[in-house]
């Protein structure tokens, strides 16, 4: 047989032994999923769970104290704000057995706008601060305080315990006091606060490398014993606004 006609018959047949692969177009399907209030919830779940939520609930609707007043979370200063960064400051002293200058409570983390006059009950304490978060001491030097003043000014206020006073002008913190002076750059300050804050969160980067000192608390649950002795001494939880955060022109 000639050569070339053998090479070509060889080269035919090792091309039809060969896969050809083909790019196809993607076939594209949707599957709708129904509104959660549309789907029929199973009468076996339902009975299965329902012991627990009644006992949830019974436990979240107990009565802990009451409020004078509705208190308003709002910037630059509120007396939602006042409160909880005033409680903070006294419970955290207790737990850490020292004195503490000030406490702060990030914006953000009160999660409700308003706690409501009257009665108060776990389940109100938990919407204020739905999160885990641990409190902590920090001992920062005066310039680590600067730069903390620098952010909640930058934020438009954040709430802080009575011990500070300060205003903000263009988006900067003037007229810093801290317990009736201003920073002193040979002082090192003692600040409560959550481990969300101190671990840098809400841009508090200035904050990470800071040693932390646990106080084995969680500010929910400060929150909630702060409620519970105001009640047991017959009093009732109430804040002002008091000029501890001022925007001037």
């Amino acid at each position: 047989m000639n050569k070339s006609i053998l090479f070509l018959f060889i080269l035919i047949f090792l091309s039809s032994c060969t896969k050809i692969m083909h790019v196809s177009a993607p076939q594209l399907s949707s599957v709708k999923i129904e509104d959660a209030a549309k789907i029929e919830s199973s009468q076996e779940i339902e009975t299965l769970i329902s012991p627990y939520k009644k006992e949830m609930e019974k436990e979240m609707n107990q009565v802990i104290g009451a409020c004078e007043k509705e208190l308003m979370k709002a910037r630059p200063e509120s007396t939602l704000g006042n409160w909880t960064a005033d409680l903070i400051h006294e419970k955290c002293e207790d737990y850490y057995g020292k004195s503490i200058d000030f406490a702060i409570v990030n914006y953000g983390g009160l999660r409700i706008q308003s706690l409501p006059a009257g009665s108060i009950t776990k389940s109100n304490i938990f919407e204020l601060m739905p999160f885990e978060n641990a409190l902590v001491v920090l001992n920062v030097d005066a310039e680590t305080v600067g730069k903390l003043f620098d952010r909640m000014a930058e934020y438009g206020g954040w709430p802080i315990s009575h011990q500070v006073g300060y205003k903000i002008k263009n988006g900067k913190p003037i007229d810093i006091q801290i317990n009736g002076k201003p920073i002193d750059k040979n002082k090192m300050y003692k600040i409560a606060l959550s481990d969300f804050v101190a671990n840098g969160g809400d841009k508090c980067f200035f904050f990470e490398d800071k040693k932390q000192e646990l106080l084995g608390k969680l500010f929910r649950d400060a929150i909630m014993e702060h409620v519970i002795e105001l009640n047991e001494q017959g009093k009732k939880i109430d804040a002002n606004i008091e000029g501890r955060v001022e925007v001037i022109e």
